[in-house]
């Protein structure tokens, strides 16, 4: 079969009857219908942007220059639950977009993972993976992780064939790329690239080009290239070009092509920390050099896009014990921003590409409106009975599960026990954040960074509130136990050394669809005027009425919570912490009715009117405090 592969993909092509993309090793060029080609890609990830605004990107895309687009297909947006329905649908709707490339004309690079680390909610992962087997072994050969992988592939890859550009359907997927940066992982499993390798070859029946992607370090390559892939290298424009494709040389049999597989025109974002800018002219100059050599690029990201819901991962290690959250906002300073808009960035990088492609004229930009302030109420808390019974499902336990072993994947969890006696109260690590109360008083915060707390505490309700702020994607650790990775109290909690063995565990309903829907849940007048805060959800009706534009909610003055638009979840805010301030709000997320009903579930402060705003800029450059994390 290997033979087969080989000479299907690296015969030289001079004509071409039916459609055909591969590599010719005698001149070292991709060949699309026989004709020599140069990849010029932009990633643009589906799932990241609206359904309605697809068409807009992709064009702006097009106008730009760029003849191919690359996304990843993240596992955990498709299967979150093991044993529920996979998921197309909205913003998931792969076969739409990749049937939309196809009419527009635009090729795509795809990259199914399984890991995708992207900034993403546990690198593209399902949390569910962490509850499989104590001795689960991420991005590994072992057993329990690789049985998964397979059945996922064996229902995902298939229903890519169709969209194949070497087969009679002629679709736009010209690459698929296996693995993501394997040769970044420590454990550096070849058994693993091999298996998966040919799994992909298997179900894909050797009709594409099958490529992988690495720094360009030669430890890197030497771990996540393999000789059946076409291995291709990363670096941003402050990268030596000649060098590192002289690296890729080194990993590819014969005369191949050139290819940076991720140009970074900007970077990602954390919480706590500076938005990243990276300087327009700096970025075309890289690009620039690149194309001038003959090589292909795809630039990771041409738009970012945003995080929304519970869908931005965070930046850890091995063990956990560092752990900093990705912001919502997926902007990564890229040609066109978070809401779609050409920028500066765009303009000097498509003035690089039409030297080398032909280019057009970009859609204008959407309309970003001003939709006024609205005021909010109280509802009322997290601690709330009426609460923990409409939005909630409550069990008993005789210990705290984890969110993965209660197949919560985010959102909140309320963890309730009667303590019989004062004392000293220990608590294992928590992940990520606990708010902890003695009938209703807060005793204390407890961030993910704590191994264990001691707490004094008297006879009487403990409520710990724990909340996830998305699990760890970063792709160059390994994880040494995956119980580390969950979310929720993570051990045995005890009183004065003895077992706390008495636990109700709610899991609340991370979209709050029983207060979007119900309009007779207030807060208790003792509950509204308690001296000690408990997370709360404020209401308010924004005016929508003749909206024709996006807009942007206002978190000013709020401290750290998730908002939500009608029965949108806009995502996770943090102005406490920074950067990001404002939420990108896309117009089709205003709804169809004259109003709609805005939402802030707040875990720490409120803003002191209890107000939001709809603005029409975006703020990304908000005061940083890292002690916030």
């Amino acid at each position: 079969m290997l033979l087969l592969f080989v000479l299907y993909y690296f015969i030289p092509l001079t004509t071409s009857k039916n459609p055909s993309f591969v590599i010719d090793k005698t001149v070292g060029c991709f060949r699309k219908d026989g004709n020599c080609f140069q990849i010029i890609s932009g990633s643009i990830h589906y799932y990241r942007v609206p359904k309605y605004y697809w068409r807009d990107r992709l064009s702006k895309l097009k106008a730009a220059g760029f003849n191919t687009v690359q996304t990843y297909i993240p596992w955990n947006i498709h299967q979150p639950i093991l044993t529920s329905p996979t998921d197309f649908t909205g913003n998931k709707d792969l076969w739409s977009y990749l049937d939309l490339c196809k009419e527009m004309g635009l090729l795509v690079l795809i990259r199914p993972g399984p890991f995708i680390a992207s900034e993403f909610e546990f690198g593209g992962f399902p949390s569910w993976l962490l509850n499989t087997s104590p001795t689960i072994s991420f991005r590994s050969s072992e057993r329990v992780y690789y049985h998964y992988v397979e059945s996922w592939f064996e229902y995902l890859l298939p229903k890519l064939k169709p969209y194949l550009y070497n087969n009679k359907e002629n679709g736009p997927i010209i690459g698929v790329q296996v693995e993501n940066e394997y040769g970044s992982n420590p454990l550096c499993d070849k058994l693993y690239m091999s298996n998966l390798t040919e799994l992909f070859k298997s179900l894909l029946e050797g009709h594409v080009m099958l490529y992988s992607v690495d720094g360009p370090g030669s430890h890197m390559m030497e771990c996540g290239s393999n000789p059946e892939l076409y291995n291709t290298v990363d670096f941003g424009s402050g990268g030596n070009a000649s060098k590192n494709f002289d690296t890729q040389d080194e990993y590819n049999k014969g005369n191949c092509p050139n290819m940076n597989s991720e140009f970074y025109p900007g970077w990602l974002s954390h919480w706590g920390s500076k938005f990243p800018h990276v300087p327009s002219a700096k970025v075309a100059a890289g690009l620039d050099n690149i194309l001038s050599m003959g090589a292909s690029v795809n630039m990771y990201m041409f738009h970012g896009g945003t995080n929304f819901g519970f869908t931005s991962g965070a930046k850890g290690n091995a063990d956990a014990s560092l752990y900093v959250p990705h912001t919502t906002s997926y902007d990564y300073n890229a040609p066109l921003s978070e809401a779609g808009d050409t920028t500066e960035k765009y303009w000097r990088v498509r003035d690089v590409i039409r030297k080398y492609n032909k280019v057009s004229t970009p859609p204008a930009n959407t309309t970003k409106v001003d939709l006024g302030t609205v005021s909010l109420k109280p509802i009322i808390t997290a601690l709330d009975p009426k609460f923990l019974e409409k939005c909630g499902s409550t069990e008993t336990h005789d210990s705290p599960l984890s969110f993965e072993e209660l197949d919560q994947i985010n959102g909140m969890v309320v963890y309730s026990t009667a303590i019989e006696g004062e004392g000293t109260l220990t608590l294992p690590k928590i992940r990520d954040r606990a708010y902890i109360y003695q009938d209703g008083h807060r005793l204390a915060l407890v961030k993910g960074s704590s191994n264990s707390s001691e707490l004094r505490v008297s006879k009487g309700n403990l409520d710990i509130i724990v909340i996830s702020d998305g699990h760890i994607n970063t792709g160059h650790v390994h994880m040494t136990d995956p119980r580390l990775y969950m979310k929720g109290i993570l051990g045995r909690v005890t009183l004065n050394g003895d077992i706390v063995d008495t636990w109700r565990i709610t899991q609340i309903d991370p979209e709050l669809k029983c207060l979007l829907a119900d309009n007779s849940i207030h807060m208790d007048a003792a509950r509204e005027s308690h001296a000690d805060y408990i997370p709360t959800v404020y209401l308010g009706t924004l005016d929508v009425q003749g909206a024709t534009g996006d807009t942007f909610l206002d978190t000013s003055g709020w401290g750290k919570g998730v908002a939500y638009l009608g029965r949108q979840n806009l995502g996770r805010y943090w102005p406490l912490a920074g950067p990001q301030v404002n939420l990108f709000v896309p117009q089709p997320y205003l709804g169809q009715d004259s109003s709609s009903k805005v939402l802030m579930f707040e875990f720490e402060r409120p803003n002191a009117n209890f107000t939001v705003s709809f603005v029409a800029e975006p703020n990304l450059n908000g005061k940083i405090d890292k002690s916030q994390l």
